[in-house]
């Protein structure tokens, strides 16, 4: 089966950051989900919002947790997560990444998941991409960050 995650950003940190504890600038930031190894999809850092639509592989784990495979897919199968990753899209448009946002799922449900996925309807987590210093969200995210409608 396959489930598609729909991922709705807002409280985007802006198109600049100062990263004041290692002395740098970054211009013409954007935010994009990591597809394997590439980010695609990438949206400026100043827009009002992104969203993003991965879609996954699922299947039952024992204990009727869910597993989450494909190319968008982080992690062992006891801990899966997707990135959202910030960077600088510099010339020729490469992509030059300075932090990421793991957003987890193995918190999620077989049966919820399993409910989504034969319904071809998509499960959404709704995040707010500035930290509480004012810079691109970083690292695992927790509340009050994440929120699933599940």
């Amino acid at each position: 089966m396959e489930l598609t995650i729909k991922v709705i950003c807002n409280n985007l940190p802006g198109a600049e950051f100062d990263d004041d504890a290692k002395g740098l600038h970054y211009r013409d930031v954007h935010v994009g989900i990591q597809r394997g190894e590439d980010v695609i999809e990438t949206v400026r850092g100043d827009s009002k919002t992104a969203e993003f639509a991965p879609v996954f592989k699922v299947a039952e784990l024992p204990g009727g947790a869910a597993n989450f495979l494909g190319p968008f897919a982080k992690g062992t199968k006891d801990q899966r997560f997707f990135y959202l990753s910030w960077g600088e899209l510099g010339k020729n448009n490469i992509f030059r990444m300075f932090r990421r946002a793991k957003i987890h799922l193995s918190h999620l449900k077989w049966a919820d998941v399993e409910r989504a996925a034969k319904a071809n309807s998509a499960l959404t987590v709704h995040l707010s991409l500035t930290d509480h210093c004012g810079w691109p969200l970083c690292a695992s995210v927790k509340p009050p960050y994440v929120k699933w409608d599940i």
